[in-house]
């Protein structure tokens, strides 16, 4: 037993390290995980497949994949993961393949488990659960062996099904939980300290949103409001970033952008309608402010007070020219750059048709380009930045990707645009953002992320440039504060 033990303990690694680390913390006080307390699972979901890179430290290392789906009164889940790793000096590739069977409380009635390197049989190991105990069945390539142990009518949790159990409990900061947990390495059940360490707003388009972030001994999950996990940090240096399909499974290097280390400001005046206002008037601390950024735009600085002023758009005719600009000062908002892929045939060719649809106006292919941007991408967060020309193939994201593709789109139309990366007012905070600038007689303001045509005053810009610069803002952020002094 303890040689099929020590296989299992080196295979399973990666997925069971969480429980490794929990086992350290089990048996502290708090709030017992009571299974009848739990809400039912109300149609979140037919069938869902949510996917991750996985990283160690700043290198990817593989992808994974976990699916959720209903079966009557039974939720099948789904976890496989894909791990390049060195062995005997060589680089192999670990799969994992978890299948478990759960009731609507993500307690666990039976799952299997089999894990082996390419080419290779590996290991595998079942269970079922019936009131008094747990069978387990572990098969190596060699050895076949079965396993009992009691539960006494008791439920217990996986991985898979931790957090998800946990948000449906609705729990509040700072909530500590007691979770029976199996230690698939001594086939035993263990009680595990589970806390909801912070409930983070985080925008996603227009909209405000939560993560819950739970800790258990050095395990870190951050959970969207319906139970999925979109990043989990463990004490083996492995990181997971919820992604797209199409970007877990590639394994070019790419740049993290990690939304869940963004600042949210909390605002000192609380603006109902801001798209409304035609002045915003606001002193903040703790960023230095460039007063070119501001040069022939609605935004004045004085000191550390930036005035914005509402865009004026009832005269188009004043605001406006024939497309392409043919002035020479604007050369770096024409043209394409490492993001802004407006070179790229295919968005080369759609912004120049979409420029000469709405008449090679530059007033009406920027409030057409608005609109229709809002519309292309479908509004979820990523972890990384893309160019324009992988977005076009995704067509998902959020401001980053908008503001991206409508410069893209409209650089290739003729109009010069640049990226402005600030703050944005919603409900009562200030957050990160990105929007495009285009030109027309000024830099005006628009945003395809709220489908803002101009832009509301509560934009605040704070520096133009590319997605890398929109990634290293975020940390000077933490030290900004923001005072409305006026608002009308």
């Amino acid at each position: 037993m303890a040689k099929v033990f020590k296989i299992i303990n080196i295979t399973v690694l990666f997925i069971w390290i969480a429980l490794i680390s929990l086992l350290l913390y089990k048996n502290y006080a708090g709030t017992p995980f009571a299974i009848e307390e739990i809400q039912t699972l109300k149609g979140y979901f037919e069938k869902q497949t949510y996917w991750y890179d996985i990283y160690a430290g700043k290198k990817k290392i593989g992808f994974a994949s976990t699916s959720y789906e209903k079966a009557g009164n039974e939720i099948i889940i789904k976890d496989e993961r894909e791990i390049k790793v060195i062995r005997y000096g060589k680089e192999d590739v670990l799969t994992q393949k978890l299948k478990c069977l759960s009731d609507f409380s993500y307690s666990i009635k039976s799952f299997e488990y089999v894990s082996h390197f390419k080419g290779e049989k590996g290991i595998k190991a079942t269970a079922e659960v019936d009131e008094e105990d747990i069978i387990f069945f572990l098969e190596s390539a060699d050895k076949r062996k079965a396993f009992k142990t009691p539960i006494k009518g008791k439920g217990f949790y996986l991985p898979a099904t931790l957090i998800p159990a946990l948000v449906q409990k609705n729990p509040a900061i700072n909530s500590v939980f007691t979770v029976p947990m199996l230690d698939f390495i001594n086939l035993s059940i263990n009680n595990i300290r589970v806390v909801l360490d912070e409930i983070k707003p985080i925008k996603v388009g227009a909209n405000v949103l939560s993560l819950y972030k739970f800790k258990a001994g050095n395990m870190i999950w951050w959970s969207s409001e319906k139970g999925i996990v979109v990043k989990e940090e463990n004490p083996a240096g492995m990181t997971l970033y919820s992604q797209t399909e199409r970007i877990a499974k590639d394994y070019s290097d790419r740049v993290i952008f990690d939304y869940t280390t963004l600042p949210v400001l909390k605002s000192n005046i609380l603006m109902p309608n801001p798209e409304k206002l035609g002045l915003l008037k606001i002193k903040i601390k703790g960023f230095s402010l460039d007063p070119q950024l501001y040069k022939d735009s609605a935004v004045r600085l004085e000191n550390n007070i930036l005035t914005i002023k509402k865009e004026d758009i009832s005269q188009p005719k004043e605001k406006t020219y024939t497309l392409p600009y043919q002035e020479n000062r604007f050369h770096e908002y024409l043209n394409s750059d490492t993001w802004v892929r407006s070179d790229y045939k295919p968005l080369q060719d759609t912004g120049r048709i979409y420029a000469k649809s709405n008449n090679n106006d530059a007033f009406q292919f920027a409030r057409y380009l608005t609109g229709y941007l809002f519309q292309l991408i479908k509004s979820t967060p990523i972890f990384v930045l893309s160019d324009s020309e992988n977005i076009l193939k995704n067509l998902s994201g959020d401001y980053l990707e908008r503001s991206i593709m409508f410069a893209s789109y409209s650089r290739a139309g003729g109009l010069p645009t640049r990226v402005a990366i600030g703050l944005v007012y919603i409900n009562g905070y200030f957050y990160f953002h990105t929007w495009p600038e285009v030109w027309l007689n000024k830099w005006i303001p628009v945003d395809p992320t709220l489908a803002q045509f101009p832009a509301d005053v509560t934009h605040i810009p704070l520096r133009i440039g590319a997605l890398e610069d929109a990634a290293s803002i975020a940390n000077d952020l933490r030290s900004v504060t923001i005072e409305i002094l006026e608002a009308l």
